[in-house]
């Protein structure tokens, strides 16, 4: 799976059994995505920097669990504080068609509620996307092939 900016999903794999600190022992993630689901919708936000509509998330800190990271990703990015997140996969980039392979967690938060969504300097604009829907112009194709396959075993 590719990107128009020369991204490629190299592999996801759902992790049904394996807990955090198993991730995090076998190879550390660079990153967090967290899938919020509502309904039957996903959050998508709009990335100021890279001109794109993708998955709140980021880089895990030094010291820091990937779900620790997810977390705090999503309250600095979104406002939306969450209480439990699961692991769902694990999932490894390649962007710009550079040779370095970025290692994610990704997170599922599914929220009873429709949330009071904040605006950050990352992400400025908010959409509730149907995963059965078409991708549009300017979305991130490969967190929408994430977010797909994240949901569709469940």
């Amino acid at each position: 799976m590719f990107d128009a900016r020369g991204g490629s999903l190299v592999s996801f794999v759902r992790l049904e059994s394996a807990s955090q600190e198993d991730l995090d022992r076998s190879l550390p993630p660079d990153c967090s995505l967290v899938v919020v689901q509502w309904g039957q919708k996903v959050l998508f936000g709009f990335n100021v920097s890279r001109q794109q509509w993708e998955l709140p998330g980021g880089s895990v800190e030094q010291g820091e669990s990937a779900h620790v990271a997810a977390l705090r990703e999503l309250e600095e990015e979104t406002g939306i504080r969450a209480e439990r997140a699961s692991l769902v996969a694990r999932a490894e980039f390649m962007f710009d068609g550079a040779p370095t392979i970025y290692v994610a967690a990704v997170l599922l938060v599914v929220l009873a509620s429709a949330p009071d969504i904040v605006e950050s300097d990352e992400l400025n604009s908010f959409i509730w996307w149907d995963p059965t829907a078409e991708e549009w112009d300017g979305m991130s194709a490969l967190d929408a092939e994430v977010v797909r396959r994240c949901l569709s075993h469940e």
